[in-house]
């Protein structure tokens, strides 16, 4: 349990909030089913909304950064050509999917 502790605080920050994240996501399922069993759903629709929101933005952003890291990564084995060419399909894939 030690080295897992160190391995997530000593990483890349963007890590340290997804599992943050994760964890935060796991403590709210398991009191929304303890209000549910109370009774108590008034409010749970803007607090589940609200962190399924976050939890959104932040998964979208690690992916988002890891593939730039990836294609800068991998951009310095491809020639130029190739790599032209790849740019211009995520290109043409993000405009696709706006």
């Amino acid at each position: 349990m030690k080295k897992i502790i160190d391995k997530i605080t000593k990483g890349e920050f963007s890590k340290r909030l997804l599992v943050f994240l994760e964890l935060f996501i796991l403590v709210t399922f398991i009191l929304v089913c303890i209000a549910v069993f109370m009774g108590m759903v008034e409010g749970l629709v803007a607090w589940l909304s609200g962190l399924f929101s976050l939890a959104t933005l932040s998964f979208g952003f690690y992916y988002w950064k890891a593939k730039n890291e990836n294609l800068n990564k991998y951009a310095k084995t491809l020639d130029k050509e190739t790599y032209e060419k790849l740019l211009k399909l995520i290109q043409e894939y993000e405009e696709g999917c706006k």
